[in-house]
């Protein structure tokens, strides 16, 4: 997966991305199609989108990225913030020359790619969330709490192996809890604490670029009636039906997600 970085305020962002091999510091290569953004959940990293990047290669610019204090990227603590984090979403995209992009955001990097689409209304030519997208995300409280012990050094990390779908092969859990484990637990605090302060039916509500809300067909009813409710929100909302996945979509089927993206272009 080529890669590098770019230094955005003063924190060094690790940039996932295909195309031609350009030189150090200067953005990837831009092809005919259209531009596609990722944003990764809570303890997550650029890396996650890998698959759903070489779906969208061929005709499409994709591009992933760490957000600060995950994966590869500079920083000790999350930003804090869902607007922080959307506002480091947009400087990145300046940096690089991004204009009218697709933004694709998964579990929290929805409410960042929303925030974004919010703030700039103007920016994105279309919008896709999924992994559990919601106008109103509510991380566990005893999920918050037992990081919070791991950070305290009184308890383990563990990772959720809830939401997928029944069949999913052992190596994509293998898989997603390495990914899962090269984000310190404090970013992890930070980033469900930003999830639960955004006022996110505030923000839908200043969205006009379209929006495609993706829902796996295992999701449980309360994630489908929540994909229901914020694609009512926005009034340019759709939902579309990932078949064979849960609420980890991007790591479950991520061609069949790419074809999604693709097709909101």
């Amino acid at each position: 997966m080529a890669a590098k970085y770019f230094t955005i305020g003063s924190l060094a962002t690790m940039v996932h991305h295909r195309g031609a091999t350009t030189l150090p510091g200067e953005p990837p290569a831009a092809t005919s199609g259209p531009t596609v953004l990722c944003v990764h959940d809570v303890a997550g990293n650029g890396h996650v989108f890998t698959a759903v990047l070489d779906a969208l290669a061929d005709d499409n610019r994709p591009i992933a990225f760490d957000l600060p204090a995950h994966g590869r990227s500079g920083g000790l603590d999350s930003l804090g913030a869902i607007d922080a984090m959307a506002g480091h979403l947009k400087d990145l995209a300046d940096r690089l020359g991004v204009t009218s992009p697709v933004l694709l955001g998964d579990g929290m990097g929805a409410a960042v790619v929303l925030e974004a689409a919010a703030a700039w209304p103007d920016w994105p030519s279309a919008v896709v969330v999924c992994g559990g997208a919601s106008a109103t995300p509510s991380p566990d409280p005893a999920v918050v709490e037992q990081v919070r012990q791991v950070t305290r050094g009184r308890a383990r990390r563990q990772f959720d192996t809830t939401g997928y779908a029944p069949d999913t092969p052992r190596e994509v859990y293998e898989r997603a809890f390495g990914e899962w484990m090269k984000t310190d637990p404090r970013a992890t605090v930070g980033d469900l604490e930003a999830l639960a302060a955004w006022d996110g039916p505030a923000r839908v509500a200043a969205v006009t670029a379209p929006v495609v809300v993706v829902v796996g067909e295992h999701e449980s009813a309360d994630a489908q009636a929540a994909a229901e409710a914020l694609a009512a929100a926005v009034g340019t909302g759709r939902v579309e039906v990932l078949s064979g996945a849960g609420r980890r979509g991007v790591v479950e089927q991520p061609a069949a997600l790419a074809a999604i993206v693709a097709g909101a272009a």
